[in-house]
């Protein structure tokens, strides 16, 4: 069985995702498609809009046939951590033969050079990318600024040059880079497979039909607050998802978790604050003063931001922060041959031979039952972190007579992969 695999987050999916997945599945001639999904928090550092189970279920609808989770501690970070997770997650799976992304350009072979220059980083590239990092530039900013540099001075070359400034200034082409980053970097037998996006931008917020993002969608969706005011902007079965889902336990209430996010900044000590991952150059220090001045949180984080460090990025720390996610937990992804386990959130039950077929060089966590026997330290740590992830989600959400049932990572099912079954 040979399978392709889609990184993603499907918050919600929309029409652009369900080409992409059909797209996928027609590029590759492959036997299944796997999502490796986010949890319930996104790279934006936020709250999904629907839990990663319902989302999950999105995807099958849409022609998934097995969704499983990037840990959350590594949904909510950069975008090359957030790539290097989902790729080390395919990796592990010896039938994942295929990753298919998005991007904006149609010029895969100029994206290839563009990544592979990235992935071995020249040392004239490090020292231009630390003097604008220094400079106070955000590493999107300061990289693009790198290479218009070196191609000023011919210390690079490219097939086409003013393609590849035209493509870094998109932000889907910029993730597609980070997953071959990822692929060269883990020395990957995968192959990359590539699809243009629609007409609508990944991160604008203007509703365009079937074409809208989903960004729109989710700014549409919260504004209104009827699940009404989207049923043309997405497929019949991610609307009937969603109501289903908000008629229940209605939307992720965001004025609490800013509130939450408000009081774990104003309470943490600049020791702790240190201790978070992507928390430098006294960062630390102006959150503490600035959470003496400001009772809104979104008032606070302005008044954190600087060219460097952004307002979605001040956002993933905090979201760290509030779920305790270390410095030493994140980095180790980058370490990390594979990850000390895989979640399972859904997959076809129609497809009876999935399952017998899908295994991985790790644990593949799929029923809520078994205990796991002397989990390693990262494998509690990251089980922790999900059971807390899971926590504070619920927090967010309407209380009824019962909540959703995220059953603790750590304790779950696990199969071990065996080579001589192969």
């Amino acid at each position: 069985m040979k399978i392709c695999a889609i990184i993603c987050e499907y918050n919600p999916l929309h029409y652009g995702h369900l080409y992409h997945i059909e797209k996928a599945r027609e590029l590759t001639g492959c036997d299944a498609v796997m999502c490796i999904q986010a949890g319930n928090f996104t790279q934006r550092g936020e709250p999904a809009i629907a839990n990663k189970y319902v989302r999950a279920t999105m995807a099958l609808e849409g022609g998934a046939d097995i969704v499983v989770q990037i840990p959350t501690a590594y949904c909510c970070s950069s975008a090359e951590i957030f790539a290097l997770a989902g790729v080390k997650i395919a990796n592990s799976f010896e039938n994942v033969t295929h990753l298919a992304f998005g991007c904006e350009t149609d010029n895969y072979e100029l994206l290839k050079e563009i990544a592979k220059y990235f992935a071995n980083e020249p040392k004239e590239f490090k020292e231009k990318l630390n003097k604008f990092l220094d400079e106070g530039n955000s590493l999107p900013v300061s990289r693009q600024k790198a290479i218009e540099e070196l191609i000023k001075e011919d210390k690079v070359e490219f097939s086409e040059i003013t393609e590849t400034l035209n493509i870094l200034t998109k932000p889907n082409n910029i993730l597609a880079i980070e997953y071959l980053k990822a692929l060269y970097r883990t020395k990957s037998k995968i192959e990359p497979v590539f699809t243009t996006r629609s007409n609508s931008d990944y991160n604008s917020a203007d509703l365009n039909g079937r074409d809208s993002s989903a960004t729109a969608i989710r700014t549409r969706l919260i504004t209104k607050e009827k699940i009404k005011s989207i049923k043309k902007l997405v497929p019949s079965f991610t609307y009937d998802l969603l109501k289903e889902d908000m008629d229940k336990y209605g939307l992720p209430d965001l004025d609490l978790y800013n509130d939450l996010c408000s009081y774990v900044v104003k309470t943490s000590t600049v020791s702790e604050m240190k201790n978070i991952y992507d928390v430098s150059e006294g960062i630390e220090n102006r959150f503490f003063e600035s959470a003496k001045k400001f009772k809104d949180f979104n008032e606070l984080l302005l008044d954190v931001k600087t060219k460097r460090y952004t307002y979605t990025r001040l956002k993933r720390i905090v979201l760290r922060l509030l779920l305790k996610i270390n410095k030493d937990i994140v980095g180790q992804i980058y370490k990390m041959d594979k990850l000390p386990f895989i979640k399972v959130l859904a997959f076809n039950a129609r497809n009876k031979d999935l399952l017998s077929n899908v295994s991985a060089d790790t644990n593949i966590i799929i029923r809520n039952s078994n205990v796991v026997k002397n989990p390693d330290t990262a494998y509690k740590e990251l089980a922790d972190i999900e059971d807390r992830a899971n926590a504070v989600y619920n927090m967010l959400l309407r209380k009824t007579k019962e909540i959703p049932n995220f059953a603790p990572d750590l304790f779950t099912q696990t199969l071990k992969y065996d080579k001589k079954q192969k």
